[in-house]
């Protein structure tokens, strides 16, 4: 019988003690093997509701985020106020080879006591601004992170104003820079002992990820800027007859242009012999205003009536730069992600019905990825009891 493979984590026990910035860095830990043990204060913590409610007729089921970034975990109630909570809370840290904590100016004690516990272990902070430095007690959100990290310089139009990225991505970039750090710290520990404090910014960790800002400035001592005309002339979003696509071929990636232009001209179209003239080719070609919206008159005409799905195979087919822009509902249907069966079913006892879950966010050459529903309130409560 075949042994099924050893999962990266496993036999390490992470004491969570995030909310908002920290709480994907320690799904991430959870889903390859950690044992990851959420700290909740009595009644549960306030993240429980956070997102759309599962079930508004069942509140006990939680919020939707708390569904997702809590799946895979156990929780335990501890009261961190009282002096004995906090003694409780020592001797759990002391059996934990990896802390994660949310720095939180109510329990500005925290770092102190956990950084002063014997043992060797990983204790990582996040904070919006990091521990130290003139921003470290300044209040945050998502909202200001993006802003002072520079992702809303480069989101949205030319002609208005920053706007900011959907989806709380500041605390997802945080937590991914938080999670990779501290499997390296890690992996340190194990190795020759010791410990490490790790401070993340989630302010840094976005102004990290940039999409290619950072490069275009060190090669063309550039600041790129939102809006359509910063983009290359044939990049952009095109609506289809039953939906709308992402196109990217610029003229100076030759391939992706001439291709797109064969097509036109195979099809008969009058984009194949317009899009041929140099002048889409000059160096000021991507600044003309004018051709830029020539040219998006003529690739909605060449593509607006034609089916989403055809226009994704041809446009593949011909090796040219393309991905569908899909609704929320669209998602489960996409044929490249029900192909790496990306989402999968988490039972849950709450409701007692499965979830449907995004899997892996990678994938591995071993099937060591797994989760399970998020701990219930009710559980945890009547584990503290007979505790």
């Amino acid at each position: 019988m075949t042994e099924p493979p050893v999962r990266p984590f496993r036999g390490i026990r992470l004491i969570d003690l995030t909310l908002e910035l920290g709480a994907y860095a320690t799904r991430l830990f959870a889903d390859l093997g950690a044992e990851v043990i959420r700290v909740e204060p009595p009644g549960g913590r306030a993240d429980r509701r956070a997102g759309p409610p599962l079930d508004p007729a069942r509140p006990e089921a939680g919020g939707a985020a708390f569904a997702f970034l809590a799946a895979g975990k156990a929780s335990i109630v501890l009261d961190d106020a009282s002096e004995a909570g906090r003694a409780a809370l020592r001797d759990l840290v002391s059996t934990a080879q990896v802390v994660v904590y949310d720095a939180d100016e109510r329990r500005s004690w925290m770092v102190p006591l956990l950084t002063g516990i014997p043992g060797d272990r990983v204790v990582t902070v996040l904070s919006w601004f990091g521990l130290t430095g003139p921003y470290a007690d300044f209040a945050g959100c998502d909202l200001v992170a993006q802003a002072l990290g520079g992702i809303a310089y480069l989101s949205g139009t030319a002609e208005g104003p920053p706007l900011r990225i959907g989806g709380g991505q500041s605390a997802i970039v945080a937590s991914i820079y938080g999670a990779v750090g501290t499997a390296a710290a890690l992996a340190d520990v194990e190795r020759q002992g010791g410990r490490h404090l790790l401070d993340v910014s989630a302010q840094e960790a976005i102004a990290h990820s940039l999409q290619n800002a950072p490069q275009v400035y060190d090669l063309e001592h550039a600041v790129p800027r939102r809006g359509v005309a910063a983009a290359p002339l044939m990049q952009g979003i095109v609506t289809c007859r039953d939906g709308a696509v992402l196109i990217a071929g610029p003229p100076f990636m030759a391939d992706q242009w001439n291709n797109l232009v064969r097509w036109m001209a195979d099809e008969g179209h009058p984009g194949g012999t317009r899009l041929r003239d140099p002048e889409w080719t000059a160096p000021d070609a991507q600044a003309d205003h004018a051709l830029r919206a020539e040219f998006r008159d003529i690739i909605a005409d060449f593509l607006g009536h034609r089916p989403r799905a055809a226009v994704l195979e041809e446009a593949m087919r011909r090796k040219i730069l393309i991905a569908p822009v899909n609704a929320m509902a669209d998602l489960p249907h996409d044929p490249q992600l029900v192909h790496r069966r990306f989402f999968r079913g988490v039972a849950h006892p709450a409701l007692g019905r499965d979830l449907v879950f995004p899997g892996a966010p990678y994938r591995l050459s071993e099937p060591v990825w797994q989760t399970a529903a998020a701990p219930a309130l009710a559980d945890v409560a009547a584990a503290a009891e007979e505790g």
